[in-house]
């Protein structure tokens, strides 16, 4: 049996706009509740912005009832299916108030859903999923739209795809992969085309950070591929077929025009299957190994 130290979601927050798009993100977040005891925190903010003038005291109201309403269907649903619930309604602007509402609940996880995608994906990450990506200070797990599929494994995630380019974020999240994985893991570095000479040192730092068969638990593959970063990773995870990719969460806030240089935005953007990202903490690797890949890297 596998004795790891296992990655628990004891609050997740889920961010809805009552969107089909927002259901799906609900539905898997939903999953993971039952899979980890979870409670849950359903959020759905008002921007007031929209209703300031001339009548808008009278849709304002009607939006907040109309919210509160659709609240409370999710959480009659969700308590059928014995989650413990607890649903808001907030004002303000967006991503601060759902950032609040992580913060306020102590959130470990915090959900969201990507819109359908587009030819070349930009419309598939809003501007408020960036900004989240870049500031909470929890994972952020994105859910696309056609994640049915997904669902069965939601919470336990069998095979586990997780992306490093051996920054400090990145590691951050290879230590969760690493820990979330039930049967498989992949670690995948795409390498530019000028280091392709270089493949066997990466390998081996991978093996270093991550190793076969650790604990005799979980079997490990390491790939070093060249290539552009999003694609190398998309196209591993399909033939892995992964149920999820972890990477680090970009440490800046990132604008529409970053989707081309934008290795997460790209990703998220064109993944088949959920995305978790991790932000930058000294947890669940050491300052240790973080100092011996900064030598060897």
């Amino acid at each position: 049996m596998n004795t790891r130290n296992r990655l628990q979601f004891k609050t997740i927050v889920v961010a809805t706009d009552f969107t089909d798009t927002s259901s799906s993100a609900l539905r898997y977040a939903k999953s993971i509740a039952l899979r980890h005891n979870s409670v849950m925190v359903v959020v759905h903010v008002i921007d007031p912005v929209g209703y300031a003038f001339p009548d808008g005291v009278p849709k304002y109201a009607a939006a907040d009832q109309a919210a509160r309403e659709e609240l409370r269907k999710i959480e009659e649903d969700t308590v059928r299916h014995g989650i413990p619930i607890h649903s808001v309604v907030e004002t303000g602007i967006v991503f601060e108030r759902i950032l609040q509402s992580v913060e306020d609940h102590q959130a470990d996880l915090l959900v969201l859903g990507t819109r359908a995608k587009t030819g070349i994906g930009r419309a598939a990450l809003g501007s408020v999923a960036r900004r989240l990506l870049a500031r909470a200070e929890c994972p952020v797990l994105t859910v696309p739209p056609d994640s049915e599929g997904h669902l069965p494994r939601a919470g336990h995630w069998s095979r586990v795809l997780v992306a490093t380019d051996f920054s400090a974020a990145s590691l951050s999240a290879l230590g969760h992969a690493q820990r979330i994985a039930y049967e498989q893991l992949m670690v995948v570095h795409a390498a530019d085309e000028s280091d392709a000479n270089d493949c066997k040192r990466y390998i081996e730092q991978l093996r270093f950070l991550a190793p076969v068969n650790e604990s005799h638990t979980l079997p490990v593959e390491h790939i070093v591929a060249p290539g552009e970063a999003a694609r190398v990773i998309v196209d591993h995870a399909k033939g892995f077929h992964a149920d999820l990719i972890v990477l680090g969460s970009p440490g800046i806030e990132l604008a529409e025009e970053d989707f081309h240089t934008s290795t997460v935005l790209r990703l998220i953007s064109q993944a088949d299957c959920p995305v978790l990202c991790v932000p930058c903490v000294p947890y669940p690797l050491n300052q240790e190994v973080l100092e011996e890949v900064a030598i060897t890297c």
